[in-house]
């Protein structure tokens, strides 16, 4: 009936977001080991095959070939996110937040993409990616499948589902949906650009430009309003999503490089948030809860759960030796070929945002507070993050030597 040919396949650009995440999801797996042991009650949700669907989905999206195939693992993908995130089912506002990401993601991001694809269809009558590049896909075909990647990319104004779902969820599932899943809607982004070689008309470009400042400056004034430091991390994603749609906006304004410069800039993310949540979840785990006012002072009691949620917001807030420093400068060199002014606004807005966040660390090492630990940091957790942060230290010879070689 259809003209569906289900190939795998890994470009230069699918390999860098298999690569994070293969990483991420060995974490993810690492950490649950022993942090499930937070949850007192017996699950109506069977945790680990679950989460093995959730990955399994997410390693496949970037291989297939059609848009048929796309379609149902991304499908896929949101239900075991969504089961996921309503893990702690007691809790009702874990099951608000739940049914605010299943709407919204069936609203703005599902249902765009089946009108997209059906559209697709229509006008070249093959599911397959290859087959119509360089044809020129209709605005309405390129708007659609765009706002569809937003919304799961949580990028302003279709971002108001993250800061709750990412919290709600178990903390090793937030390091995968925050550092692997909402980058899969950039990577459908690419794929979509690709197809149309990064011509499109432009109102759609000054759309993508104004999304990615708009969900940077939510972010920004966001940031010293949150107690909960799950959802501080959260507002980080998108944050740094809009960072890496500014790098979509200055390819489709002829700047060239920028390829790579998003296929890094998704590795240095992914390492160092999957790190920051799974962080918090030993801030869960050992003192049994997230807020900040009541973890004050965490360096008096525990300082290996305190080193590794400070050294995990550097990693975040690209502070040098992390990579992530490399790959933020990155961005402004590239913008600076753009727009000057955007090449500043967003330096600023990495300083401020880097400020805001140095509160976290004053309350952790300054403040005279002596929260009561719990328990002790299981070392399944605490190595999960060491690797994470070690990798974000060398993730950019990594992705050297994949870039030459792939």
């Amino acid at each position: 009936m259809f003209d569906v040919t289900l190939t795998f396949s890994l470009d230069r650009t699918a390999v860098f977001f298999v690569l994070n995440v293969a990483i991420l999801g060995i974490a993810a797996l690492v950490a649950s080991f022993r942090y499930l042991e937070v949850y007192d009650f017996k699950p109506k949700i069977p945790y680990y095959p679950t989460l093995a669907i959730f990955i399994v989905s997410m390693l496949l999206i970037p291989m297939v070939q059609d848009w048929l195939s796309f379609l149902f693992l991304w499908e896929i993908m949101t239900l075991a996110s969504y089961f996921l995130i309503i893990y702690d089912w007691p809790e009702e506002s874990v099951k608000k937040a739940g049914w605010k990401y299943f709407v919204t993601m069936h609203l703005f991001d599902t249902s765009p993409l089946i009108l997209a694809i059906a559209l697709y269809y229509s006008a070249y009558g093959t599911f397959n990616f290859g087959a119509t590049t360089g044809t020129g896909y209709s605005d309405a075909i390129v708007a659609l499948f765009l706002l569809g990647f937003a919304a799961k990319a949580g990028l302003f104004p279709l971002h108001f589902w993250l800061p709750d779902a990412h919290p709600a969820a178990p903390s090793p599932v937030s390091a995968l949906m925050s550092g692997a899943m909402v980058e899969l809607g950039l990577y459908g982004t690419i794929r979509v650009l690709d197809a149309v070689e990064w011509s499109v008309s432009s109102w759609i470009i000054y759309a993508i430009g104004a999304m990615a400042v708009l969900s940077m400056l939510a972010a920004i004034l966001s940031y010293a309003l949150q107690d909960d430091v799950k959802r501080l991390f959260a507002w980080s994603t998108i944050d740094n999503m809009g960072w890496m749609y500014l790098l979509i906006m200055a390819g489709l304004l002829g700047v060239t490089g920028v390829d790579k410069s998003i296929n890094y800039y998704v590795v240095a993310h992914g390492l160092a948030k999957a790190a920051a949540f799974i962080s918090t979840g030993a801030l869960l785990y050992v003192f049994g809860t997230r807020s900040l006012e009541k973890t004050k002072g965490m360096m008096n009691t525990d300082s290996l759960t305190a080193g590794l949620m400070i050294a995990s917001i550097f990693a975040l807030e690209g502070v040098p030796p992390f990579n992530l420093f490399l790959s933020k400068l990155d961005v402004i060199k590239t913008l600076l070929a753009v727009s000057p002014a955007l090449a500043y606004f967003t330096a600023i807005e990495w300083v401020i945002a880097f400020i805001l966040f140095l509160r976290v660390v004053h309350a952790y090492i300054i403040s005279d507070g002596r929260p009561e630990a719990k328990r002790q940091l299981a070392g399944s957790i605490a190595l999960s993050v060491v690797i994470l942060l070690v990798l974000s230290l060398v993730s950019q010879f990594i992705c050297d030597y994949i870039w030459v070689r792939w």
